[in-house]
């Protein structure tokens, strides 16, 4: 528009100047009547003292335009290289807003009765989360998740994240990808046990890609911060991608997001694809206490995927991850887990579904408790989705997960996770750039758990840019 706009200036004043000097130049008529007589010497002086003030106008405004054009031809591109949302929402979680209760008097698990009545912890201090990051709306007295950065129950609003993507190519074929999240959170200035927490930066992603693309084969070379490489779900984890609100419980043993390098093959237009990476840690979430992305120990955690896609819109995935565990430094203390995936979407339905099954051995010393050196883990869970695009705007979902784990750390505390959800929702494709989710999740305990009050309902609006 600037430049439209200064076009049309230097346009204009150009034929003002053309009519100008013709009316100088032009030679006087040899008899005119004395109304028409002609122009003075000082007539003639002021036109081309005027004639030359209107050039000096003209050069200057191609000057401007000129700058403007470099200005403009810099920041175009600048627009295509710069992306990311704002998410808005507002939630309710029923009870304290924590998934996770004491076993005081060890009434449900006797069995861990040599550690301390309020450090038996049972449920999942993840299942109220109430975002796309998957943070609870507080993980109340956790001992192994401390990081705590909503600590409110609600009701409240609450800007979930502003997201910025950066993206620039180096090279043909090379590109540099970055994206981090800016997190608004509270802080007390009065309570010294709360400094690190306030709003924050989040850098999810920053990795330079190389392509290499023949006829048979399409190879994508990775090095930096990038995408797990574990199960499905971590392609769909940013809230405009995500067709619901919240993750899954078994999203934070595949959302994460690893440093090191990764190869991604596909081959005969993606009927076959194979994902592998050698890794600092595991593909588990930053929320969770077993992801280190700076390595404490020298063995790399090696990942892999194989899917194949029979058919258009169809795909079938198994993956898996072994390497040392995260968060200590002995290469004798190994984790592992694997994967199946599928995923299906066809016109208007998306139906997907996840198992997970893994371990972290931890390590013991001789005669002392479990895992009283280095904390230990066994899980597996699954989830299942289906959504259904009814119009062009609206499209119901529902989603049923499970999470069967327990974490044990020596004398230090205990967690028994047994915990099912079933969440119902709504999202709205508003425009192409704004879109409306809201969901209602019905979190229940299992196994020898009682039952608490943990339901939670939150909402979601993205606008992308």
């Amino acid at each position: 528009m600037i430049r439209q706009m200064c076009r049309w200036a230097v346009t204009l004043l150009s034929l003002v100047l053309g009519v100008s000097a013709a009316r100088a130049d032009e030679p006087a008529p040899s008899a005119t009547p004395a109304a028409d007589a002609p122009p003075t010497r000082a007539e003639l002086e002021e036109l081309k003292e005027q004639n030359r003030e209107l050039r000096e106008e003209l050069l200057l405004l191609k000057e401007d335009l000129q700058q403007t054009d470099q200005r403009v031809d810099k920041l175009a591109p600048l627009a295509a290289k710069v992306t990311g949302y704002m998410d808005f929402g507002f939630y309710y979680v029923a009870g304290n807003g924590s998934g996770i209760r004491s076993d005081f008097g060890h009434i449900n698990y006797p069995e861990y009765s040599y550690i301390v009545p309020a450090w038996t912890f049972m449920g999942d201090p993840l299942s109220t989360a109430i975002n796309a990051r998957g943070e609870p709306a507080t993980t109340g007295e956790s001992r192994a998740i401390t990081f705590d950065p909503i600590k409110s129950k609600g009701p409240t609003f609450i800007i979930n994240s502003l997201n910025v993507g950066l993206f620039a190519q180096v090279a043909p074929g090379t590109l540099v990808q970055a994206k981090f999240d800016l997190v608004p959170r509270s802080l007390d200035p009065s309570n010294k046990d709360r400094l690190f927490l306030a709003d924050f930066v989040d850098v999810r992603l920053a990795y330079l890609e190389h392509r290499i693309t023949r006829k048979w084969m399409d190879l994508a070379l990775f090095a930096g911060k990038f995408d797990s490489v574990i199960g499905f779900e971590y392609r769909s984890q940013e809230a405009p991608a995500r067709v619901e609100v919240t993750p899954s419980l078994i999203c934070r043993y595949t959302c994460g997001y690893p440093l090191g390098v990764k190869a991604r093959a596909l081959f005969a237009d993606g009927l076959l694809g194979i994902n592998v990476a050698v890794t600092n840690g595991t593909s588990f979430s930053e929320l969770f206490p077993f992801y280190d992305e700076i390595d404490a120990n020298q063995l790399k955690t090696g990942s892999a995927r194989v899917h194949v896609a029979p058919f258009r819109g169809v795909e079938l995935g198994i993956s898996g991850l072994y390497g040392a565990q995260d968060r200590q430094a002995n290469d004798d203390v190994r984790q592992w887990m694997y994967a199946v995936d599928f995923h299906l979407h066809r016109h208007d339905l998306v139906l997907r579904g996840e198992f997970v099954n893994g371990r972290a051995k931890g390590e013991t010393e001789e005669g002392m408790r479990a895992c009283n050196l280095t904390p230990c883990l066994r899980f597996k869970g699954a989830y299942g989705l289906v959504g259904y695009r009814v119009t062009n705007i609206l499209m119901p979902y529902a989603r049923v997960d499970w999470r069967d784990a327990l974490h044990r750390n020596g004398v230090s505390f205990v967690y028994i996770s047994q915990v099912g959800r079933l969440t119902a929702g709504l999202r709205l494709n508003l425009t192409q750039n704004l879109v409306l989710k809201a969901e209602y999740t019905f979190n229940r305990e299992l196994g020898r758990t009682p039952q608490f009050p943990d339901d939670i309902f939150t909402s979601s609006l993205v606008v992308t840019y």
